[in-house]
């Protein structure tokens, strides 16, 4: 399997060495993100597609209480995940393999859900979107935060399974999946989308 099949499901050696890359490369993009969202210091948090899990840990030191959960479709990154934040393993964070169509929570549980540089490979993404909405509580939000890199690139030519959107795109996307109050900022080529259930 070649590095670029492993972007949107990292699996095996080249998956690990995938998510390493981009707990660093998205680094900047995340920081920026985080300090776009309104985060309660009570809250309980779903970070869907966390990947690597360094955005987890972002979240959990930006919560004074509450729980951040992580979801990831792939076993690599859970994987990760649980290592990455280990020490908050089991009290107040804890790692579920699942797909965004099908989390793993009840109704109205959540205080916040974010998409960190994924919903580029979410199947059914306005399927998704309705199922993010079904787990936030009335009021919670919900952020898709996005680098869009070089414009001039054809992403969708290069690696396998993406679908490129435009903080424009995720507006829409959000207003056809019952969200309300959705803002937009953007910074350079990052963008952050948060809409409200």
């Amino acid at each position: 399997m070649a590095l670029k099949d492993n972007f949107g499901h990292p699996r095996g050696m080249m998956g690990r060495f995938v998510l390493s890359g981009m707990n660093m490369g998205h680094t900047p993009m995340a920081k920026w993100g985080i300090t776009q969202i309104d985060i309660p210091r009570k809250a309980d948090i779903v970070d869907i597609g966390c990947g690597g899990g360094f955005n987890v840990k972002r979240l959990l030191s930006n919560i004074a209480e509450g729980h951040v959960y992580g979801v990831d479709v792939s076993a690599v990154s859970v994987e990760k995940t649980r290592a990455v934040n280990k020490k908050a393993l089991g009290t107040r964070c804890e790692v579920y393999q699942a797909d965004a169509q099908k989390l793993p929570f009840d109704d109205g549980v959540l205080d916040l859900a974010t998409a960190f540089e994924t919903v580029y490979f979410w199947k059914n993404i306005g399927g998704c979107f309705r199922e993010v909405r079904r787990v936030l509580k009335p009021g919670g939000q919900f952020a898709v935060i996005n680098d869009s890199g070089d414009t001039n690139k054809h992403w969708e030519d290069v690696i396998p399974g993406m679908t490129v959107y435009s903080p424009e795109d995720i507006e829409a996307l959000m207003k056809e999946s019952g969200f309300a109050d959705i803002r937009i900022t953007a910074k350079k080529n990052m963008y952050c989308v948060v809409g409200s259930a």
